[in-house]
């Protein structure tokens, strides 16, 4: 791999490091609601961990890109780890969520339809619909390219926005509720949003290489990230993740963040770990649960959300809590993967005496 592109991927992560902390953030602050109530400056922590979960998917669309011109993976080399990292976890979770709201081990019919279609956890309709997206961006990899992305990204485009203000709506409307799935939990309505990914990690390099020449052209980009951001921070409308204006906000803060990183990731001592936002994405909602129910329903530390600083301490104890947990599911599966290896080097060598 070249050089630059191991900058770039580094400095992806770390992106996506930041957008797992906007995600634990927006949940964390609805939590905060139910105690305190909306004030002006959390609404605007919750309007901007909305960030979160459009930067994870654009930049699931590029290492998506990425792994499919690098690796070009068979259908079972690229499914049986997407069942095994993704798909599993994504059910094991629905199952923690459904004992920790209800009190109980799901039996019935409708308890498992629900995990199945990640309705248990709040936040788990975006695996469900990342499931989705993984089946599709394998199943058309070899009719959207490079090439004919350009072209497609505009059809893209008005189908998202088609799929979110008409389609859906009509759906919804003549069939009961449509199984109570909402706008987001389908691929159509993010179509647009993981293309992105691709199209930035497609051309990459010209991407890059112009804003950063053109210091001119960078200056315009911060200050509409910035400009932006502050639009949908003091809004008083309720942008959800899958609406184009704000994905395109977030493709410009993208990039901004990626070129600062390009020049600063040196200093910034953090190594990659794959899987790490996607853990913790699944357990921070099972984290403030667990953590509400001690601390505030047990002991009655309700005194926790009537400061700003003691409501800043608790976040971070809420987030370092789930980064470590996180870890720690990675390097279990990092251990598992490498006693794997090697017992199959074994039985290899085995074989061959």
């Amino acid at each position: 791999m070249r050089l630059e592109d191991k900058i770039l991927n580094k400095s992806f992560f770390l992106i996506q490091l930041i957008a797992s902390l906007l995600v634990v953030l927006g949940h964390y602050t609805a939590t905060v609601f139910d105690y305190r109530g909306h004030t002006a400056w959390l609404d605007m922590l919750n309007q901007l961990s909305r960030y979160g979960t459009v930067l994870l998917a654009i930049i699931t669309g590029f290492f998506t890109a990425r792994t499919f011109e690098h690796k070009n993976p068979t259908a079972w080399g690229f499914f049986s780890g997407k069942i095994k990292y993704i798909f599993i976890p994504f059910l094991l979770s629905g199952f923690l969520y459904h004992y920790l709201l209800f009190y109980e081990i799901p039996t019935s019919m409708e308890a498992f339809t629900n995990i199945w279609l990640g309705k248990t956890g709040g936040h788990l309709y975006f695996v469900f619909m990342l499931c989705q997206y993984y089946l599709i961006a394998y199943l058309l990899r070899n009719l959207i390219n490079r090439k004919n992305l350009l072209f497609l990204i505009w059809i893209f485009i008005a189908i998202q926005y088609t799929y979110i203000h008409y389609i859906h709506p009509f759906i919804v409307s003549h069939t009961h509720g449509f199984l109570g799935l909402s706008t987001r939990h389908l691929f159509p309505a993010w179509i647009f949003t993981f293309y992105a990914g691709h199209l930035i990690y497609w051309y990459r390099d010209g991407i890059i290489a112009l804003i950063k020449k053109r210091n001119a052209l960078l200056i315009l980009l911060t200050t509409c990230s910035i400009l932006s951001m502050a639009y949908f921070v003091l809004s008083s409308t309720m942008y959800s993740a899958v609406h184009l204006i704000f994905v395109f906000a977030s493709i410009v803060s993208l990039l901004v963040a990626a070129v600062f990183f390009l020049e600063t990731e040196k200093f910034i001592k953090i190594t990659f770990r794959k899987g790490l936002t996607f853990y913790i994405y699944l357990l921070h909602s099972a984290v403030i649960i667990i953590l509400n129910r001690i601390l505030v329903w047990k002991l009655g530390f309700t005194w926790i959300f009537q400061n700003k600083w003691y409501i800043a301490a608790y976040f971070i104890v809420i987030y370092l809590t789930t980064l470590f947990l996180s870890i720690g599911i990675v390097k279990i599966i990092q251990r598992l993967e490498s006693f794997g290896r090697r017992k199959r080097i074994d039985l290899d060598v085995g074989q061959q005496n």
